[in-house]
C-alpha cells in the first residue's frame, strides 16, 4: 500500500481493461454456447448420449 498513486492508477486502469476484455470473452462464449446448443438440438436424440441430453435440459 506504500505505492505511489500513479502506480495504483495504472494497476486500476489495467484491471479495468482486463475486465472489459473478459466481458467480451464471456459474451462471445455465451453466443457460441447458444449456437452449439442449437446444433445439438437439431440432431436426432438417439445419436446423442444420455449425459449430453441431461446437460442440455439444464
Amino acid at each position: 500500500m506504500n505505492e505511489p498513486n500513479g502506480s495504483m492508477e495504472e494497476q486500476l486502469a489495467a484491471a479495468r481493461a482486463e475486465i472489459e476484455e473478459l466481458r467480451g470473452d464471456k459474451l462471445r462464449l455465451q453466443r457460441e454456447l447458444v449456437r452449439l446448443r442449437g446444433l445439438l438440438r437439431g440432431e436426432p436424440r438417439d445419436l446423442r448420449s444420455t449425459k449430453l441430453n441431461e446437460a442440455l435440459r439444464e
